[in-house]
């Protein structure tokens, strides 16, 4: 029986982000279903509205999450749940450029024109591909060099390879969210507009290789 070395090697690289991606959720609450939904296209069409003013293709918009749901209170004197209308939400989400004074303007005209808008911030790197290629050859490097190293060691030869397990997949290169509300207070926003200088992301990927002995 063949002898076997198996070795995991990990690649990793610090990427700057290319992209600002912002996250926006939307949400209507009314008594009647269709009025619910009505409000809340209205917000929505608000917003792609804005984008265009700042000369972003509103198509560039996308729906992540659309949910329609009924809301209820509890009610302690008839031990019941009560119906209270309904609460349409709906989750779009836009890849800007790393621009400052393009997303302070357009955060700014929607915190004039809408209210109780929540959004979320990721910085992302566009051409995430490419880098998932180069964390591939990195983790083949660690794992050969680590091979070398053990086999030097234990006083084995490295043969043939007979195996690599790696995991094909679409990556998405992303950092943590930076989370924000606006209109809480007349001159919030002023307040919280963001001033972004992103760090680097730190992105991993493993791959590992098996290697007859001698």
């Amino acid at each position: 029986m063949d002898r076997k070395l198996q070795i995991t090697g990990k690649g990793k690289l610090a990427i700057a982000p290319d992209l600002l991606i912002i996250g926006f959720e939307v949400k209507a609450h009314e008594w009647e279903y269709e009025k619910s939904i009505t409000r809340l296209n209205d917000k929505v069409e608000q917003l792609r509205q804005i984008l265009e003013k700042e000369n972003v293709d509103r198509k560039q918009l996308k729906t992540k999450d659309f949910r329609v749901s009924r809301d209820t209170s509890w009610n302690k004197k008839t031990e019941k749940h009560e119906f209270n209308g309904f609460q349409a939400s709906h989750s779009l989400e836009i890849e800007l450029p790393l621009e400052q004074s393009l997303i302070n303007s357009m955060l700014g005209k929607i915190a004039t024109n809408l209210d109780d808008l929540e959004f979320r911030i990721n910085f992302g790197v566009k051409d995430a591909e490419l880098h998932h290629q180069q964390l591939l050859k990195n983790a083949i490097q660690k794992a050969k060099e680590s091979a070398l190293l053990i086999a030097e060691a234990s006083g084995v030869q490295l043969r043939e390879i007979i195996d690599i397990d790696c995991t094909i997949r679409e990556i998405q290169i992303r950092s943590r969210s930076y989370d924000y509300r606006v209109y809480e207070t007349e001159n919030l926003y002023e307040a919280a507009t963001p001033d972004f200088e992103p760090d680097d992301i730190d992105v991993t990927e493993s791959v590992t290789i098996t290697w007859r002995i001698e």
